[in-house]
């Protein structure tokens, strides 16, 4: 198993002084094609993988998609969310809490299974799916239900990105355990696992803060890696503390 890390400018202090060994760096879309190329300059033999997120369609994303892939070679597979809810309703929530009315979930999880389908048609590279988070505790659950992304997978022909931020998210929004959860996903699919933080926020709801993990992620880690085998462990850390990330690489070097 690799170990990755999400691309910021913390991550580079720690790499030009070598205090820090990782397999690879992730990168997203919103850091300019530039700036990879930079980086690659920087440290020719780091291997760059690229990270989509939110899969959408259309000629102009499908070509966005491939130059960051082709900045990003060492990509070892396409890795989308497996997001059925429309950008509408996501947005909506996100942005504005609101709560709008639908969508119908068995036409959205049928739209993005053909989507998903188009995709593979489309691109060289295996596709793998990430599980999202539950956006409200009681609207919208089709999209983290363990059996929808078990279907999805399934018609897809896809493997799993297991994010276990997203599952702490939506097993609380369940009422469950976080190993209950993760448990009912279809698990020997897993290709990646992705680490980050979450916190809770003045209302108890659970949201993917992207800060340093504390205990209970590194116990959950370890609880799924005896029942996982991923290729690539990436740890997302969206802050600027160059030791607080160190402490954590530090502490996942020990599960490769």
């Amino acid at each position: 198993m690799k170990l990755s890390v999400n691309y910021s400018e913390a991550l580079i202090t720690l790499l030009r002084a070598s205090a820090i060994e990782i397999d690879a760096i992730e990168w997203v879309d919103k850091l300019e094609l530039g700036l990879i190329a930079q980086r690659r300059a920087e440290f020719p033999g780091l291997p760059f993988h690229f990270h989509p997120g939110r899969m959408q369609t259309g000629k102009n994303w499908r070509s966005h998609l491939l130059n960051y892939l082709q900045a990003c070679p060492e990509t070892p597979f396409v890795s989308i969310h497996l997001a059925p809810l429309p950008t509408l309703w996501t947005n909506a929530r996100i942005k504005r809490s609101w709560v709008l009315p639908g969508p119908i979930p068995a036409l959205a999880i049928w739209s993005f299974i053909r989507n998903v389908n188009s995709l593979k048609q489309q691109v060289k590279l295996p596709v793998i799916l990430e599980n999202m988070p539950s956006l409200h505790p009681r609207r919208y659950r089709f999209e983290s239900d363990p059996a929808v992304i078990a279907k999805v997978l399934d018609e897809t022909q896809t493997d799993l990105l297991l994010d276990l931020a997203h599952a702490r998210i939506a097993a609380r929004a369940r009422g469950i355990s976080s190993q209950e959860y993760i448990t009912a996903l279809p698990l020997e699919r897993t290709q990646q696992i992705h680490l980050a933080g979450v916190r809770e926020g003045p209302d108890g709801w659970l949201y993917d803060a992207h800060e340093p993990l504390m205990e209970e992620d590194y116990q959950l880690l370890e609880w799924t890696l005896e029942r996982t085998n991923p290729q690539l462990l990436t740890l997302e850390y969206f802050r600027e503390d160059p030791q607080a990330l160190s402490n954590q690489l530090s502490r996942l070097q020990s599960y490769r």
